[in-house]
């Protein structure tokens, strides 16, 4: 937990301060008094979900419950990041439960949206993984562990089977003027393809992010048993995804979303050198 992560609902205001109550059996109240050995009179870090990071000032109540006062002057706003949408196809429900957490704590993940592919066990769709009563509390604390607080939507398309260009077009995936290029890298890759060598995701990502003041990428993984052809056809051809890889070793579905993420996100990072170099530019021109 590198970010005490508040939601806002939890933030209450007099006419002196904002401050956070936390109870003595708040899995943040223990983490800052047992793991962080804080103090009163401590500063500690917190974040707004969905909105600043700043201090907060520690306060021990006689109840054993915490009190977080805002240190207002300290709150500044998040960095404008890159943006990936992640597209998974249906896995093994531990498997799933396990990347939640992983996926929140990257901080340009903004989106993930499950579907059912064709290979897709239809026994998986019925997990308690898709519940938002159990994903949610584990978007959050990989936010926390990645010290974010841009929030991550999730989608649960399920129903969406047959995949089809449609389907993906009302997800808002693709690009509305396919005439004119869009910046966005939109990466299809096939876990159970061991047939093809396609060109490394770090080189796609770069070739489409030159412009763009947010880069952004979408990543489609598909099942332990990969995509069929069907679904790679609407795609790579009707959709004008491209067809990535991530080296020659052949990995689990959550080790490959794992892998191509963190690929994809530091592709981006190095992007955003070159848009601030760019915009320097323009406007020296100007």
């Amino acid at each position: 937990m590198n970010l005490i992560l508040i939601k806002p609902s939890e933030v209450l205001e007099n006419n002196r301060s904002r401050h956070v109550s936390l109870a003595k059996n708040d899995d943040r109240a223990i983490h800052i008094l047992k793991h962080l050995h804080k103090k009163s009179g401590d500063a500690v870090t917190i974040g707004i979900f969905g909105g600043r990071k700043g201090e907060a000032s520690l306060q021990l109540n006689d109840n054993g419950s915490v009190s977080l006062i805002l240190l207002d002057a300290t709150f500044v706003e998040p960095p404008i990041v890159p943006d990936i949408t992640v597209i998974l196809a249906m896995p093994f429900p531990a498997r799933l439960k396990a990347l939640w957490p992983v996926l929140s704590s990257f901080h340009a993940v903004t989106r993930v949206i499950i579907i059912k592919g064709q290979l897709s066990d239809q026994e998986f769709c019925q997990t308690s993984a898709l519940q938002p009563k159990v994903y949610e509390p584990l978007i959050e604390k990989g936010m926390s562990q990645g010290v974010r607080t841009r929030p991550v939507r999730v989608d649960i398309c399920l129903d969406e089977c047959p995949l089809s260009k449609q389907s993906l077009q009302g997800l808002g995936l693709l690009n509305d003027n396919p005439s004119q290029q869009d910046d966005v890298a939109r990466l299809f890759l096939d876990c159970g393809d061991e047939t093809i060598t396609p060109p490394p995701a770090r080189e796609v990502v770069l070739k489409h992010c030159t412009r763009n003041s947010a880069p952004k990428s979408i990543i489609a993984f598909g099942p332990e048993r990969g995509w069929t052809d069907e679904e790679a056809s609407i795609f790579v051809n009707e959709c004008k995804f491209e067809s990535v890889s991530l080296g020659s070793s052949i990995l689990r579905v959550d080790t490959a979303v794992i892998a191509g993420i963190g690929i994809v996100s530091a592709a981006l990072d190095e992007c955003q050198p070159r848009i601030n170099d760019s915009e320097i530019r323009k406007k020296r021109k100007n």
